[in-house]
């Protein structure tokens, strides 16, 4: 949620930000005409009260009409105020000053890092990879839930826990502390940490029939949800959580149908970072998520690049954004791996979680990144490591928690 005494000072600088990020810029005139009324209203309910305040036992008469003058205003009142709600939440968090203004086409690809392998055979993708070790099985999985849904067997579920504790102790080292989360949210925090509104598309979450509960997407949400309406003391700051929880996405639209295997589903296990820190320290912050990402894909070492988006690619909480990008050998490109935003005060306000600094309160700054997102991790480690008969190597970080060199292909 942004400032609402900063839209009044500069509209223009909110139309601009808001087209930049690809929303309707006229909910901003929107937002100042109802702003208006709700401050109009609020001034003639507390003048009425003062003028009801100062009568005498004489003047019942006109008491019993400042009461219902008072009544109407304040139903007025209750739908400007739902309105203004509406649309303050409608508002995009602005881009940072040096991000790029375009579509996500003009994203800005920072840096290479890794030799992309070259095979002496004809690649296989991993969702064959997966047939042939028998450790990925996406027919049983749409047997027993629908598409979208994918079984790990065998040694490809012993591949996903390496790779879960070894994030863990990595960010550990870093002085993250983990959580394991729940997988459902209320609506509040779902809107708070910038989703749109349940009843748009587009936002890709699985709601529980009859409950105030959602699936989340990503631990992000119940991470910086998990500090709703709390005041920090300055000296507690920062915060920082490693989180890992599973991710549910309808991944509704046809952008999904295209992709082959499990690098886009419905279901997934995902590692999620999660900074509570000073407004000054933020940038700083996102600087540290991205270099712990670098260093998990080094670590792995899988050929990647950084990407830093446009404001058409930021979405609607994300001041600047930067995603990696893994090289994936069957499609020959680099795909998303993980990403990480800084928010800014952006979930603070909508959750109201502040922090106290020489007696007076000011909002947090919220920052988030994918440590692993374990279905497109398997991917890139499944495709970049692959031998000729379909089994696959270990990457050396990981051999102590796998405790074999290689996935053997099946023999059934």
């Amino acid at each position: 949620m942004i400032d609402i005494n900063l839209l009044r000072q500069d509209p223009d600088f909110f139309k601009k930000t808001t087209r930049d990020k690809g929303f309707d810029e006229l909910v901003v005139d929107n937002l100042l005409r109802v702003d208006k009324k709700r401050r109009e209203l609020l001034s003639d309910i507390g003048s009425l009260r003062a003028r009801k305040n100062k009568l005498t036992e004489k003047d019942r008469d006109e008491g019993k009409k400042i009461k219902l003058e008072i009544k109407n205003k304040e139903l007025e009142f209750e739908g400007i105020d739902r309105q203004y709600k509406e649309l303050m939440l409608k508002i995009p968090n602005p881009s940072a000053p040096d991000v790029k203004v375009g579509s996500p086409e003009e994203n800005e690809v920072l840096r290479q890092v890794g030799k992309k392998p070259q095979f002496d055979f004809e690649v296989k993708d991993h969702l064959e990879i997966g047939e042939l070790t028998d450790t990925i099985d996406i027919k049983r999985g749409a047997k027993v839930a629908q598409s979208g849904f994918y079984y790990l067997k065998g040694d490809g579920a012993l591949l996903e826990l390496a790779l879960i504790r070894f994030a863990f102790d990595k960010l550990v080292k870093h002085g993250f502390l983990p959580v394991i989360t729940p997988n459902v949210a209320k609506e509040r925090n779902i809107v708070g940490c910038g989703f749109q509104a349940r009843s748009e598309k587009e936002r890709q979450i699985y709601h529980v029939e009859g409950e105030d509960l959602d699936l989340i997407a990503t631990a992000e949400i119940t991470l910086v949800g998990m500090h709703t309406d709390e005041v920090f003391e300055e000296k507690d700051l920062p915060k920082t959580y490693v989180g890992f929880s599973s991710c549910y996405r309808t991944e509704a639209g046809s952008y999904g149908k295209d992709v082959r295997g499990i690098m886009r589903v419905h279901e997934f296990r995902k590692i999620e970072m999660v900074v509570f820190c000073l407004p000054e320290e933020s940038d700083k912050w996102h600087d540290k998520l991205l270099s712990i990402e670098e260093e998990i894909w080094k670590d792995l070492e899988i050929p990647y690049r950084v990407v830093k988006m446009a404001t058409g690619d930021l979405g609607n909480a994300a001041a600047r954004k930067y995603d990696i990008e893994a090289w994936i050998p069957s499609q020959n490109k680099y795909r998303e791996v993980t990403s990480t935003s800084n928010t800014t005060d952006f979930q603070a306000r909508r959750l109201n979680i502040k922090f106290r600094r020489k007696g007076s309160l000011e909002y947090v700054h919220t920052l988030n990144g994918t440590v692993l997102a374990f279905g497109r991790a398997m991917v890139a480690l499944y495709e970049n490591y692959q031998n000729e008969d379909g089994s696959v190597n270990i990457p050396s970080v990981l051999r102590p928690y796998f405790n074999k060199e290689k996935i053997d292909i099946s023999s059934k």
